[in-house]
């Protein structure tokens, strides 16, 4: 038998040690876990794309969330269909709502913004936004104006699975992947659905939303449900 020397024998034992990080990476890679890594802030590879937009805001090129992942109204990290739910939902549930709320007959014991901060929330603190949170400073999920206003300046086509925007301004555009939204065992990936950061004006557990269906359309949906994020870059 062939004798191995120490640094023979230190070379396989890195490359034992090397392919069990492997394996157990890939035993870790479940579709039934959460997301739950901490937020690396102020980091961010990806364009912010001019499309010559009034406001000046600008659009990510790409998603925040990857894909297969879903992002509540007001969470902080991405999470797969079976976890968007109102038992799993940030801010309690639509008749005991703990922030975004103005009708204390939602709230939890009657909660209302104004009574407890002193001012009524209308759109995402940063603190709770998760594009502002991972990102840094400057990103923040679209508001729905921004929406409006993206909407009113592109030429809006469908192409496979993906809704482009053209810029009328300076022919930019922007992908955006039909992902759908999620919730629980609901799972409907037809649909180009993207959060808005800015709360519904009458109902206090809805949250406005982008909603492709052969125009762009801001529609409103559960703030429980999962969808889709696309980051603006605001001046």
């Amino acid at each position: 038998m062939k004798k191995l020397y120490p640094t023979t024998c230190y070379a396989l034992r890195a490359l034992l040690v090397v392919a069990l990080v492997f394996t157990l990476a890939a035993c870790g890679d479940d579709d039934n876990t959460i997301d739950e890594q901490e937020p690396i802030v102020g980091i961010n590879p990806l364009e912010a794309v001019d499309l010559g937009l009034p406001s000046g805001t600008k659009w990510a090129a790409s998603n925040l969330n990857s894909t297969g992942k879903f992002v509540a109204w007001g969470a902080l990290s991405s999470r797969f269909a079976s976890y968007c739910t109102w038992e799993s939902y940030r801010f309690g549930t639509p008749d005991a709502l703990t922030k975004y709320c103005f009708s204390a007959e939602y709230g939890k014991d009657g909660y209302t913004d104004e009574a407890v901060l002193g001012r009524k929330l209308t759109e995402l603190e940063p603190e709770d936004d998760i594009a502002r949170q991972i990102w840094g400073e400057g990103w923040r999920i679209p508001s729905k104006k921004q929406w409006e206003e993206l909407i009113s300046n592109c030429e809006i086509t469908k192409k496979a699975k993906y809704i482009i925007l053209k810029s009328k301004r300076n022919h930019n555009t922007i992908e955006l992947p039909i992902e759908g939204y999620a919730y629980g065992s609901i799972k409907d990936t037809d649909l180009c659905c993207y959060w808005s950061r800015t709360l519904h004006e009458s109902y206090d557990c809805f949250a406005n939303c982008f909603l492709y269906n052969k125009k762009g359309f801001i529609s409103n949906r559960y703030r429980a449900q999962g969808m889709s994020i696309r980051p603006v870059k605001e001046n």
